[in-house]
């Protein structure tokens, strides 16, 4: 037992510091991480701010006929947007969580997708054991999203199709 709880204490150390940092900043730079983005005041006194960030070889309006795709999820609403620079999307269950996609273009054909997901931990709830396992998971899970809106948004701009 006592080999066994030494090797969660050894996990959990390995993840707060090392792993979890690099899930929460991937491919963000310094500046992404710390300037202000919309949505920043929606979740106070947030506990998880995560800024991801990737360069899509595809133009802005490209990139963003994805996210607008992207919004229509059951689990988050539309709280604010503007059309080919950012979309907000709120939780529509408590906790409450934000998620905001930035796109910056980089030249005329390329663009720089920033996301930004900042939520506040219930220490004090029950919940808290399923709210730290989804906290693991949404590395992933932004990951893949922002990987995805990056093939198609690549793809569609290789096949040479107009912008829309």
């Amino acid at each position: 037992m006592r080999i066994v709880l030494i090797a969660v204490v050894a996990v959990a150390v390995a993840y707060l510091a090392y792993l979890r940092p690099l899930q929460m900043q991937w491919g963000s730079t310094a500046v992404e991480r710390t300037r202000a983005m919309p949505g920043d005041k929606v979740i106070g006194g947030a506990t998880f701010v995560a800024t991801r960030a990737i360069t899509i070889d595809a133009s802005r309006e490209q990139v963003w006929t994805l996210i607008e795709q992207k919004g229509r999820r059951e689990r988050f609403f539309v709280k604010g947007f503007e059309a080919n620079r950012y979309m907000l999307w709120l939780s529509r269950s408590a906790p409450r969580l934000s998620w905001c996609w930035v796109l910056e273009p980089v030249g005329s054909r390329r663009t720089r997708l920033v996301t930004r997901v900042r939520f506040r931990h219930p220490w004090l709830s029950s919940a808290i054991v399923g709210v730290l396992v989804a906290d693991v998971r949404n590395g992933f899970t932004v990951r893949d999203a922002m990987l995805d809106v990056k093939a198609q948004a690549e793809s569609a701009a290789k096949k040479g199709r107009p912008r829309p």
